[in-house]
Formats: C-alpha cells, structure tokens, sequence
C-alpha cells in the first residue's frame, strides 16, 4: 500500500500509534479496496486478525496476502455477495472455524450508483437495494448470534453525509441505502445493548481513497456519473458537496474513527453516527 503522489490530503494521513486488537478478530465486510482495505490495514497494525470479506475474490485475495505481509498478522478473505441468503452465514461459520471468534464487523461494502430517481429501472433499485442494505443486513444477522454467545461484539456501519443534506441523485445510494444503514445501527443498538455488542455508524463526506494507494472505492461495482446534458440541467439541480476545511479527507482518517469504535475502548458508545466531514457538520 504505497502511497501516491498529487494527492492534496496525503500530509493529513494517520499514522498508527496503539495496539488495541491484539487477540481480536475482524471482518472488514467490502474490504477488498478502498476504505475498507485501508481499514483493514488499521486494525492489522493495530494487532487484529483479518478477514477480508468482499464480492470481488481476486481483490479479497489480495488485499488479505498485502495485508499480511505489511503486518505479519494472520489474515483470510472470504468472497461471496451479501445480499443472497446465506453467504453471510456461510462465511461466519468458517471464521469461527479458522479463528473460534468474531470481535468486530466492519460493514463498508456499497454501491455507488447516482443518478435521478425517475431514472433508476426496476433491476437497478434491486441491485441497489440489494448492495447498499440487504449485504450490511445479512453481515450482521449472520455474526450477531456468535457475539452473542461472548458477551462481546463491535459492529461498525459505514453511513454517509448525503442523505442528511438532501443531496439530489442519491436517492438509493444515500436515501434508502445510507439512510437505512444508519437507521439500522440505532435500532439494532438499543436491541443489543445488554449483550456487551455495540453498533456505531461513521458517516463520511469526501474522501481521497487512492491518496493511501488503494485501488477506487467502488466496492461491487460503480455506474457512471450522471452528467446532465444542457437541457437537463435546467430540470435538475446540480451535484452538491465540500466541506469547510476545504480539502477532502485522507482514508486514514476515516479509518481512525472507525478503529476507535471498534475498540475495547469504545464499550460505553453505542448507537452512536459520528459524521467524518471536515466541518460539514458540527453537533
């Protein structure tokens, strides 16, 4: 995971500095690339074992192998898609067999497809749908009975900021997609909050995923951008985002929020959505 060059966030990257995982086991759920590799190589550091859970095998394979030879701590991957029934399960049950516990799930696994509501046909809201929600709902199922039986458990959501700023064209990916999520995690929190299991939600804003030398944060596939013609752009309004930093976010930093939910540390918080945004929003 070399870091590249031309990246404007690159001098705000977080180094790791505590060793809060050791004995723990993760699943980073989306891990494959992106900030759920980055968050894999966090929690490595930090002395976790690994299990990088991804629909895309060849990426598991080898964001798990780069993971283990940067750390040296032992590290599987787990390909299969989420949303179908049983995956999760199937999954869960040979991380107990390989390790005999599951600590954390990290649930960053997403689709990005942006673009008008009255656009999105019936196979795309399913895929949607399907790779947004129903994989995050599955991941957690699946694991929760296991960290049940421990009286120990971190669930950590990947949310997102567009949904609470109204952003246009995001309809499924941050509307019913992130929106749920986050929805998700405080329900199932207050479900849980007896069981020493905690879920917590980081939402961020704009990131520099490659400024760590990842591949691009599509996790499952991406569609391309809506790019309104000039007559579109008199129906629909335009893209919004930045924040008041003035700079997007280096994974890592993401990353660093996410490792301190996830932590032993973290056992008093719990339902919690931390935005990750620059500034975009303050309490």
């Amino acid at each position: 995971m070399t870091q590249q060059q031309g990246f404007v966030s690159l001098p705000f990257a977080v180094k790791t500095e505590c060793k809060r995982y050791e004995g723990r086991v993760a699943v980073i759920h989306g891990g494959g690339q992106g900030l759920g590799r980055v968050i894999g190589k966090r929690m490595a550091e930090e002395g976790a074992n690994i299990i990088i859970a991804d629909i895309q095998e060849e990426k598991a394979k080898q964001t798990a192998a780069d993971i283990k030879r940067d750390t040296g701590v032992e590290t599987n991957s787990y390909a299969g898609d989420m949303s179908l029934a049983g995956v999760a399960d199937e999954m869960t049950a040979q991380v107990l067999k390989d390790f005999g516990r599951i600590d954390v799930l990290v649930n960053t696994a997403a689709y990005q497809m942006r673009k008008p509501f009255l656009s999105f046909t019936e196979e795309m809201m399913q895929k949607a749908m399907n790779w947004n929600l129903w994989n995050t709902l599955r991941a957690c199922k699946a694991v929760i009975p296991a960290m049940m039986e421990q009286q120990y458990g971190r669930i950590v959501n990947i949310g997102g900021s567009a949904f609470e700023r109204g952003n246009p064209y995001h309809s499924f990916l941050a509307g019913a997609g992130k929106g749920g999520i986050v929805g998700l995690t405080t329900t199932l929190a207050g479900e849980l909050v007896t069981h020493g299991i905690t879920l917590n939600c980081v939402s961020p804003s704009n990131m520099e995923v490659r400024a760590d030398g990842t591949t691009d944060s599509k996790a499952g596939g991406r569609e391309a951008e809506f790019n309104p013609t000039d007559e579109e752009k008199k129906i629909y309004p335009p893209m919004t985002g930045g924040a008041p930093m003035g700079r997007p976010a280096h994974p890592t930093e993401v990353a660093a929020a996410v490792a301190f939910f996830a932590s032993p540390e973290a056992s008093y918080i719990t339902g919690q959505m931390l935005s990750v945004t620059g500034g975009g929003y303050m309490i």
